[in-house]
């Protein structure tokens, strides 16, 4: 059967008999209630007329206890033919009447004459509530236990005894009418004798696991038998009083062998769990006796004063004892409630005792039974009871501890001077030393080890061993190991999972780990929430177990040491770092050493590289100053070549006119009129050469104008156009060789700027030459360069495009990077651009932006303040760059034109 069935079945089981138990309760306590205020003969009688053995101290029977299981024929002469008419024939007279019952036993025929009596709700309580209090009590217990334990013998046995003993209490309530429950209640007397025989033959522990069937078919037959027998001769007196009492024997029979075994058990057994759960079985047995003793005993000293049903309320705690030491197995929790139940139980019967003893000497000494029950008696004994609780409890438990649980140490004093050596030294070996005495001093034990995690290995390990030479240890994922975790720092011994009914893997594993370890006990050293290690202690050199003491003294050492050990280990982790940090920082200061003299190496060559790679810059510069050098010269020398050739041209024709003239000054045949054609071709010829002269000394004002001091910054306000003339003059070889045009278009008739125009003459001819250049290496001639003039309130926006080649997206943002140039070597350094930026940003405070599109051409937009120029760099260079490669203004004006 699988699990959730099994657990489904007990369910319905546990419903059905608690259904059938609360219908009997319900129905007996509602009918039981017609008794209250109702006039009664002192004494309840069968349904067959047979006198109950029941009553309370103030009945009239209870000084004629002959009279049970006697059967009344007569009343007041009066035959009768069932229990129903000897009620009826009382009720009719008022309480106190006397009336004269003829009884018959074995024959015998007497007669009695006792006073009728008034049923009140106190008679109730004491009779019908002890037997419903008792009832369902005894049966929840046997539910319960059956519920917690289902495939445990023991709780199967406890479930039949409470059941049968439920029902038998609960049907005691309708024993005296309307006896709808009668068969039903002798029946349940007849199982009696089998639940405790049962109960034997399995508790405390199970010895007939095969043969468990044969054996209990024997008990179970002959209480078949008596209760057949019984049912039978139910309404025949003489035979029925007989079988009621085999019943009553059997029943009292058959709690010997059941407190045999708890005996036999106790002496000869070695499982502290056997002994712990026979001493509760002892403990519930005194409580639910030993008081109903001590009341009959205290009743018979004060003359029938006190109520001897008061005993049936405590009955219930036997069965308690039983189902509590089937279900607990903690053997710790077992020993505090043993130790509870001594003081309690002691208490109780101390002030019982003298409560009987305070009302007998009354009687004594006062003569006068009433004065038991006078208020200043009972308010007395109160008084005094008060007063000596506190005092009357202390000495109890002292005298309970000296004689049954004393200690062989005090366990504040031992956990006082413990806590002083630990937190006196940080030495692991001292520290575990210093445990493991306190542990052997203390609990007395034969063996152990402390077990600590080991982190490189995941393995909880044994570093410290008395009387075990073997090292063992468990592994980090052992069963074992996560239960300790989950206790709380609490310990747990093998005994836990000793004779469990239904054990599961975990369980097996667990044990398996104490057998394993060689342990009876362990307690867990938890430090903040982690399982650190723990104590594996075996068995005491007294052969007793740990108590619950030990057990809270263990707890407390346990977070003492694990604090100890932790702080000790803190210490050495400290240590250690402390060691194998010096050792670092020795090995880091040596190889800093040598990375510092590697760096300084470094540095060294780095500046022997930064100077190499300075004069190789210089020299680079140099080159392509001397080539932009010989492209101007070049230039200019055409300029030059064409107006000096003329002149030279004219002064050579001049000088043919000059001879010919001074030639025919003596010569008859020239006349005037050749003289004036002379001198008028020799005008001409002045004009001419004065016209190429002014045309080649114009070109040389363009050029000064270009190459001025770029160190010096000139502020004056010039025009744009003007700027601009004068650098299509300056590029007017290189326009003409490339056949491109230079083209201006202006918002305004004169736009002029405030700036050094030096300065800004040096951008326009590095961004015309880089248009030329761009036509070049698109291989197209003809092309247009156009220059365009937007006056934008204070701002002057001049755009230099062009359509050549255009720029790669990817070298836009890095146009105006120093040395980076987009041409073939030789042609360009890459500084023109970034000395073109320097110069915007520096000395005109504007900004140059680029456009382009590969194939189509590129436009550099300058955006200028027209304003009064406030720079703060008007003496300064426009660049490292501009400042290194073009010290004089000429050189660098060269070096910008070729860029």
């Amino acid at each position: 059967m699988s699990s959730p069935q099994r657990t489904q079945k007990q369910s319905w089981t546990v419903l059905c008999i608690a259904l059938l138990v609360a219908g009997l309760a319900l129905t007996a306590g509602v009918t039981s209630t017609r008794w209250v205020n109702t006039v009664f003969p002192g004494f309840f009688v069968l349904a067959n007329n047979v006198v109950a053995s029941v009553s309370l101290p103030h009945w009239p029977i209870s000084t004629q206890q002959t009279l049970y299981q006697h059967v009344i024929t007569t009343v007041d002469g009066v035959p009768v033919e069932n229990s129903r008419t000897i009620y009826a024939t009382v009720s009719r007279l008022p309480a106190q009447t006397l009336h004269t019952y003829a009884t018959e036993k074995d024959g015998t025929i007497s007669s009695v004459m006792l006073p009728s009596q008034r049923f009140t709700v106190q008679d109730y309580i004491l009779l019908f509530g002890a037997y419903l209090f008792t009832g369902l009590a005894i049966s929840a217990i046997g539910l319960i236990v059956w519920f917690l334990k289902p495939r445990a013998a023991a709780s199967t046995a406890l479930l039949s005894l409470s059941t049968v003993l439920g029902l038998f209490f609960l049907t005691a309530m309708d024993l005296y009418g309307p006896h709808w429950f009668f068969r039903v209640h002798i029946l349940c007397e007849a199982f009696i004798g089998a639940g405790f025989l049962h109960l034997a033959l399995v508790f405390p522990t199970d010895r007939l696991r095969r043969l468990r069937a044969v054996a209990l078919a024997a008990p179970y037959g002959v209480s078949a038998l008596l209760g057949f027998v019984y049912e039978n001769v139910l309404y025949q007196p003489a035979l029925y009083s007989t079988v009621h009492s085999l019943c009553e024997t059997y029943a009292g029979l058959s709690t010997l062998p059941f407190m045999g075994r708890m005996l036999w058990e106790y002496c000869v057994t070695v499982s502290p769990l056997v002994r712990q759960r026979v001493l509760v079985i002892f403990l519930g047995f005194l409580g639910a006796f030993a008081i109903p003793t001590i009341l009959t005993i205290a009743s018979g000293l004060t003359g029938g004063e006190l109520a001897v049903n008061y005993a049936v309320f405590t009955i219930f705690l036997f069965p308690l004892s039983l189902g509590y030491a089937i279900v607990k197995h903690d053997l710790f929790e077992i020993d505090a409630l043993i130790k509870r139940g001594a003081y309690y139980l002691t208490l109780t019967a101390t002030l019982t005792l003298g409560y009987a003893l305070f009302v007998t000497l009354l009687n004594v000494f006062l003569q006068s039974s009433q004065s038991s029950h006078a208020s200043t008696s009972s308010l007395f004994f109160t008084v005094a009871v008060v007063l000596l609780l506190n005092p009357l409890k202390e000495h109890v438990q002292k005298i309970v501890d000296r004689l049954f649980f004393r200690l062989r140490y005090d366990p504040k004093k031992v956990l006082e001077a413990i806590s002083r050596s630990l937190a006196s030294t940080l030495r692991r070996e001292e520290i575990f030393l210093l445990i493991w005495n306190t542990l052997s001093e203390t609990m007395g034990v034969q063996q152990g080890s402390i077990f600590l995690r080991d982190p490189g290995s995941l393995r909880y390990r044994a570093i410290y061993s008395m009387r075990d030479p073997e090292r063992r240890h468990l592994t980090d994922d052992h069963a074992f190991l996560h239960r300790l975790q989950q206790q709380d720092g609490r310990a747990f011994s093998v005994y836990d999972f000793e004779d469990l009914s239904d054990p599961n893997e975990t369980d097996a594993m667990i044990r398996q780990g104490f057998l394993r370890l060689g342990a009876q006990l362990v307690v867990p050293l938890l430090l903040k929430g982690e399982l650190l290690g723990f104590f594996a202690l075996g068995k005491k050199e007294s052969g007793r177990f740990f108590s619950s003491e030990d057990r809270d003294f263990l707890h407390t050492l346990a977070n003492q040491s694990a604090l100890s050990i932790g702080n000790a280990l803190a210490y050495e982790e400290i240590h250690e770092l402390n060691f194998s940090l010096e050792r670092k920082v020795e090995e880091r200061t040596l190889a800093l050493a040598e990375t510092n003299s590697e760096l300084q190496d470094s540095f060294a060559q780095l500046e022997q590289t930064y100077r190499e790679l300075q004069r190789s810059q210089e020299s680079l510069v140099r080159s392509e100053k001397m080539a932009a050098l010989g492209r101007l010269t070049a230039g200019i020398a055409h300029e030059m070549n064409t107006p000096l050739g003329a002149s030279m041209n004219a002064l050579s024709l001049l000088q043919s006119l000059v001879d010919e003239y001074q030639q025919s000054i003596d010569d008859p045949a020239v006349t005037g009129h050749d003289h004036q054609e002379i001198a008028t071709e020799m005008v001409q010829l002045v004009q001419s050469t004065r016209q190429w002269v002014e045309k080649a000394s114009s070109h040389i004002r363009s050029l000064k104008a270009h190459t001025r001091d770029l160190q010096r910054n000139q502020q004056v306000e010039f025009s744009i156009l003007q700027t601009v003339e004068e650098t299509r003059s300056l590029l007017a070889n290189r326009l003409r060789l490339s056949q491109s045009t230079l083209s201006v278009t202006c918002t305004e008739t004169t736009p002029s700027l405030y700036g050094d125009p030096g300065k800004f003459g040096q951008v326009l001819t590095n961004l015309v030459a880089n248009a030329i250049d761009s036509y070049k290496a698109a291989g197209k001639n003809g092309g247009e360069i156009h220059i365009e003039v937007t006056a934008l309130d204070d701002i002057l926006e001049i755009a230099v495009s062009d359509r050549g080649c255009g720029i790669a997206p990817e070298h836009l943002e890095r146009i105006f990077d120093e040395l980076f140039s987009t041409k073939p070597v030789g042609e360009g350094t890459g500084l023109g651009l970034s000395i073109s930026r320097d110069i915007i940003a520096s000395f005109f405070e504007g900004t140059i932006s680029v456009t382009s599109t590969l194939g189509q051409g590129t436009t550099f937009t300058l955006r200028l303040p027209r304003h009064r120029g406030t720079s703060t760099h008007a003496e300064q260079p426009v660049a490292a760059s501009a400042t290194d490669t073009a010290s004089q203004g000429e050189t660098a004006r060269m070096v910008s034109t070729a860029a």
